[in-house]
């Protein structure tokens, strides 16, 4: 398999060229740092993104809450993620990068509150 994958982890934005047909002989060129090669070689074989979405929230003056997990997920949770989110709801006060749930349906991410909001009087 060919693939070219835009590298999302530095500013330099490295167009990486994988061949490979498993892990043992994938061949990566156009990396410019270490963290290319690990993000590219993610993308071939375990690809993995950060779970982002809104939450209800109640007490608050809006009845929405950004949030988002601490860290990527693996690609294939993303959709189990967004009905584990649409269930809950969230009760204010909740401050920015509050832990929601430890280990969000054991990805290893945490989900967290992506800004503050106090409770409503």
């Amino acid at each position: 398999m060919k693939k070219t994958i835009i590298c999302t982890v530095c500013p330099n934005g490295c167009a990486i060229e994988a061949e490979y047909t498993s892990r043992e002989d994938l061949k990566l060129t156009g990396y410019t740092c270490k963290r290319g090669i690990t993000y590219a070689t993610d993308e071939c074989f375990a690809p993995k993104r950060t779970f982002t979405s809104s939450m209800r929230i109640t007490g608050a003056s809006r009845r929405m809450m950004p949030v988002r997990t601490d860290a990527p997920v693996p690609k294939e949770l993303l959709m189990d993620c967004a009905t584990a989110a649409r269930e809950m709801t969230l009760e204010a006060p909740m401050k920015s990068r509050q832990v929601l749930q430890e280990n969000f349906l054991g990805s290893g991410a945490n989900l967290v509150a992506a800004m503050t909001l106090e409770r409503e009087a």
